[in-house]
């Protein structure tokens, strides 16, 4: 039965009225006629952590998220608003393959509503992945051509048309496919949004040895080698219209037609002086400018195109997935990686050392390996922040994609492994915390939620490297902007390990967070006391507009 069966004549056209009234142009998607989002609900999450699948000593700057991404989004939400410097993700490209699904179930090609059901999945991560950035933040996002064209305008209307910055390009295959039917696809899009496009500049990139061969030095300069650059430009000048005198006799009477010297007569005798004008190994060419290697900028602007040669293609990431895990074939443990060089690329554009940088589609953990890389590279200090689910069904209950592939991967990385040669590869160090993400009904949150989840989220509030909750009924940490503490309880041992810190440690900046903060205040007037759980959920429920 349809839902317009039965409705009056004047309600029809009330509902007609509103459509006809409606967007015009722009993405539109049968958001009534689709099931709702299970993961889409007002419970609170918290993060419990879980020592043995973490790697390295505590405090821990990394993280790795198990869970739906909706639920840890909004725990970060809570915590990490603002501060994101980097998104990168590769979310399912809706190919009807069995590689999106919603709802518990997989979304194939004959689904009336598969689109529509991949836009409203993305649309709330995405809304969600916006007030994670920072000002000057960025995401990239991979695609392929199934849902590249719905997602630019879903990107359009979370970020804003003005805030595209490009369109990437990347030759994923090194050779095309002759079985293909029409054409051989041989790439796939990475869109790039900011957060602010004003606020946003990108990173150089460092020069390779091709863009540098073609600077020569035939005269032997000693200022080193130099690329020949036109004195002429169609631009107008008014003092370029001069002729020259070669060292040959040569007389050139005037520029080209249409055209004018880049420099003044004066101007083009001075730099001749100073040997920045070649004339040829006989004397007798037209003037060229000597542009020196080591005057030019020592990066380069990012290119919209990406090969292969550059940033690797998919055989590539599937042999070094293959090379840290143990397994026959990358198909047994995640089938789309992406290569560690293309995860290099985005992060030497977007990052700095400090930067936080979020994958909340880690899949096989190639964004946490490319951190790595690049901190060893310049001791920076760039942390990650991974979200994975365990994407265990019913045919393999016991899967667990974030455990067995993504953190063993990075744990693999950071510490050492043998590779398939059976050679020792040196570890790149670094550490993470593994957490799990809790629902907890906002209903039920003063009796439900545990006391090492209000404690992880106070210190991820307070960007502090993270620590585990010792059971003591009292922890403190010092942080960058203060003291952060919590009182779990109101029994004697907690209390008076409280007193015993206010007397020793004598803070005069911070926060203690507590279930009965009335009761303590006027032992420290100069701190601030919250109480739990109303700081956090008012935090958690907080939504921009």
């Amino acid at each position: 039965m349809s839902k317009y069966e039965g409705l009056d004549r004047d309600t029809l056209i009330r509902l007609l009225e509103q459509r006809d009234h409606g967007r015009q142009l722009g993405l539109e998607w049968e958001r009534d006629e689709i099931d709702a989002d299970q993961a889409i609900n007002d419970d609170f999450v918290g993060l419990q952590l879980d020592t043995a699948l973490s790697h390295g000593e505590a405090p821990w700057d990394n993280l790795i998220i198990e869970g739906d991404n909706y639920d840890a989004l909004r725990a970060l939400r809570m915590t990490h608003a603002g501060r994101i410097r980097c998104i990168y993700i590769d979310p399912p490209y809706n190919t009807g393959n069995k590689d999106f699904v919603y709802n518990d179930r997989f979304v194939d090609k004959t689904h009336r509503f598969r689109h529509s059901l991949w836009l409203e999945f993305m649309y709330h991560r995405l809304l969600l992945a916006k007030e994670l950035l920072a000002e000057d933040g960025v995401i990239f996002v991979s695609i392929d051509d199934n849902e590249l064209f719905r997602l630019g305008m879903l990107m359009d209307r979370v970020f804003g048309e003005g805030n595209f910055l490009a369109n990437v390009i990347w030759q994923k295959v090194y050779s095309p496919k002759n079985s293909a039917q029409h054409f051989s696809d041989d790439h796939e899009y990475i869109l790039i949004y900011a957060k602010e496009s004003t606020k946003w500049q990108p990173n150089p990139l460092p020069r390779n040895a091709t863009q540098n061969k073609a600077y020569k030095n035939p005269d032997n300069d000693p200022r080193g080698p130099w690329k020949a650059g036109d004195l002429s430009a169609r631009n107008h000048y008014s003092l370029g219209t001069y002729s020259i005198t070669c060292p040959s006799g040569r007389v050139i009477p005037a520029p080209p037609s249409g055209m004018y010297w880049r420099v003044s007569e004066k101007k083009l005798k001075e730099m001749d002086a100073d040997g920045r004008i070649w004339w040829g190994k006989d004397g007798n060419n037209v003037p060229a400018v000597k542009r020196f290697l080591s005057e030019t900028k020592q990066g380069v602007v990012p290119q919209t195109l990406w090969t292969y040669q550059e940033v690797g293609h998919t055989q590539d990431a599937k042999k070094q997935l293959l090379e840290v895990l143990k397994f026959d074939t990358s198909q047994e443990v995640f089938s789309t990686p992406k290569p560690v060089k293309l995860m290099e690329r985005i992060l030497r554009i977007a990052c700095n050392p400090g930067d936080i940088v979020l994958d909340f589609f880690a899949g096989s953990g190639t964004t946490a390996q490319a951190v790595a890389k690049l901190n060893a590279e310049d001791n920076g200090e760039r942390r990650f922040i991974l979200v994975s689910n365990s994407e265990a069904t019913a045919d393999a209950p016991e899967k667990n994609l974030c455990r067995d592939v993504c953190a063993e991967r990075v744990r693999r990385i950071m510490g050492g492994y043998t590779n398939s040669k059976g050679e020792d590869v040196e570890g790149l160090g670094g550490s993470f915390a593994y957490l799990r993400s809790r629902q907890v009904p906002m209903h039920r949150l003063p009796t439900k939620i545990a006391h090492d989840e209000v404690w992880h989220a106070l210190q991820l509030l307070h960007e502090a490297p993270l620590q585990p909750w010792i059971g003591s009924g009292f922890q403190a940490i010092e942080t960058h902007d203060g003291w952060v503490a919590y009182l779990a309880d109101q029994k004697a041992a907690s209390i008076g390990l409280l007193e015993n810190w206010l007397e020793k440690a004598k803070p005069i900046r911070g926060r203690v967070y507590s279930w009965s903060p009335e009761r303590f205040e006027t032992q420290a007037p100069l701190l601030d006391w919250p109480r739990i759980p109303d700081a956090l959920q008012a935090r958690f429920s907080k939504r921009k507009r």
